[in-house]
């Protein structure tokens, strides 16, 4: 799994009530389990010039879209793993009991030990983007993201994306209701993070003896390549994916730039 760290300082702008009622909140939410999912405030205080801010930890983790790329199709027991914690996030919002900020879906993250954590950004703060939504809703978003990368035959498709649908811009009993049938669905199952077998691997020879006579083959390097990706250093990789994604959008934009000055 690709990993970033940030540490985001958050201030207050205009009235800083409902700014403060956040901070508020996850301190109050500290003993409670649902609190291990939201990104943690590690300091409060002001700047100089008497703005009251929040110092926020962004875990070290992979962003949802990304992690269910390397995960590949998961099981509805993983899916059921990933998406609870969603769901009871979005219905202490919806039901008054925590403040959630506003974010996007760029702002679930998967942490290094595979739990779901919201990075939100406080309400009347200098983080809100135009683009950002509030954090139940969000929450609910990624919640379909990962049941859509289910299996769509699984027998519990079709009342979970129903739920869903109707959580999202719902009320509080619609949330409850999404949870509880998620929660039915299966039991929980742990997530082993496999990278799933890629069809540029068609065709590469098949292990160390591939290339007859060498210790150190072209083969094998080639399979290194493509299942953990090019080697970038400090034990950093790219995705050959990725970087072939890079190469087509570099070539089509130099065409481009071709084609027009001519």
């Amino acid at each position: 799994m690709q990993t970033i760290s940030d540490h985001a300082r958050w201030h207050a702008v205009a009235d800083e009530h409902p700014f403060l009622a956040w901070v508020a909140d996850r301190a109050a939410a500290a003993t409670d389990p649902a609190a291990r999912h939201l990104a943690p405030v590690v300091d409060v205080g002001r700047l100089a010039d008497g703005r009251l801010a929040a110092d926020v930890l962004r875990p070290v983790g992979s962003a949802l879209s990304a992690a269910l790329d390397t995960l590949g199709t998961p099981t509805t027991g993983v899916a059921v793993t990933l998406t609870v914690p969603m769901l009871e996030l979005a219905l202490a919002e919806r039901s008054g009991a925590l403040q959630i900020g506003s974010a996007g879906l760029d702002d679930v993250l998967v942490d290094d030990a595979g739990a779901i954590v919201l990075c939100d950004r406080p309400p009347a703060s200098d983080g809100v983007r135009r683009s950002d939504q509030s954090g139940a809703r969000v929450l609910v978003l990624a919640a379909r993201l990962v049941w859509e990368r289910t299996d769509a035959r699984a027998a519990d498709r079709p009342a979970v994306d129903a739920v869903l649908a109707e959580a999202l811009d719902g009320d509080t009993a619609t949330v409850r209701t999404a949870l509880s049938v998620v929660r039915g669905a299966a039991a929980p199952r742990p997530i082993r993070w496999e990278r799933p077998s890629d069809d540029l691997f068609v065709g590469l020879p098949d292990g160390p003896a591939a290339v007859a006579g060498s210790s150190g083959s072209l083969g094998t390097a080639l399979r290194g390549v493509v299942e953990q990706g090019i080697p970038l250093g400090g034990g950093r990789r790219l995705p050959l994916r990725r970087a072939l994604v890079g190469i087509v959008v570099a070539a089509g934009v130099t065409a481009a730039t071709v084609f027009t000055i001519g």
